[in-house]
């Protein structure tokens, strides 16, 4: 640990830090359609085929979104600890009448949230499958070791990877099966695409984070290089659609779900955030647009779903 990092570490021990805005914002709201929008899409798929329980819908929407939301708490929470965007907080010392939630505070927030998700989770366990145990649990420790340790996995290279899994195939898989149906290969590649997606969001937040992360972590851009990244991205972004157009021709969703083809100017906007002579206010900018345009695919699928059935 170099020293910066050190008086740093010693600072938050000896003295108070707040986060400069509010809880709400700690649990970067933007991000939730990586889990909403599967939820949503693995319930439709489900009632294509037959009934569904509204109120077993809800009690997976608020146990994933609980669980996004301490994850990304637990992710500001050990980037400071780590020394890193430190113009997010304040010292006591400068707060005069308000201030946003204290550091030391925020794991036990947290925690708190991922005990009531726990709680939703053996519910919906005794109503459907004693299996939603085991991957609720395997869901809060990938939360959890997202960012914790010094090996966390957006540290080595897995945050992409990760982020694909638990918030791309397991909400929208076990929103379908949730609701007393069986995995199949069709739900399967229906999440794919949503998979593929929140990567997206990840890899953008990486390369903005490009020269920030250095001597931090070690994520997929560092690893491969800036350039090959951007490449990377590229293809995530072409492959999504192609995903879409996919399911389309194979009958697995309906033809309106094509609506999806609107968001394409912003996976382009995104992709030429990073063109060759971009500026750097571009590339910070990037990040929110990741957010919109899974927005904007999300709601256009979701609403060539509703139209098909």
């Amino acid at each position: 640990m170099d020293i910066k990092k050190e008086n740093l570490a010693s600072s938050i021990g000896n003295d108070c830090f707040f986060y400069r805005f509010s809880w709400f914002h700690l649990t970067r709201p933007l991000t939730f359609t990586g889990t909403v929008s599967p939820v949503i899409v693995g319930t439709l798929f489900a009632a294509s085929q037959g009934q569904i329980r509204f109120d077993i819908f809800m009690a997976m929407l608020a146990a994933a979104l609980l669980i996004q939301a301490a994850t990304n708490m637990f992710n500001d929470y050990f980037d400071f600890s780590h020394g890193q965007d430190k113009e997010k907080w304040i010292s006591a010392e400068n707060v005069e009448y308000t201030h946003g939630p204290a550091h030391h505070l925020i794991p036990f927030v947290a925690g708190t949230l991922l005990a009531v998700a726990a709680i939703i989770g053996f519910w919906l366990a005794l109503e459907t499958s004693l299996w939603i145990i085991l991957i609720g649990v395997l869901g809060i420790l990938a939360g959890y070791a997202y960012s914790a340790g010094q090996h966390s996995f957006s540290s080595i290279g897995l945050g992409e990877t990760v982020a694909a899994i638990f918030l791309g195939f397991v909400p929208a898989t076990l929103a379908y099966f949730v609701q007393g149906y069986s995995l199949n290969v069709q739900v399967f590649f229906l999440a794919l695409p949503f998979a593929i997606l929140i990567s997206t969001m990840i890899l953008t937040n990486n390369l903005r984070d490009f020269e920030k992360d250095r001597g931090f972590r070690k994520t997929v851009a560092m690893i491969i290089g800036k350039l090959m990244s951007i490449r990377l991205l590229t293809v995530l972004l072409s492959l999504t659609y192609l995903l879409v157009i996919g399911l389309i021709f194979f009958q697995v969703v309906g033809a309106t779900t094509g609506l999806v083809l609107f968001a394409l100017p912003a996976a382009l906007k995104l992709r030429w955030s990073f063109r060759y002579g971009a500026s750097r206010a571009e590339e910070i900018a990037a990040m929110k647009i990741a957010a919109q345009h899974h927005w904007l695919f999300s709601l256009l699928f979701i609403l060539g779903l509703l139209i098909s059935l």
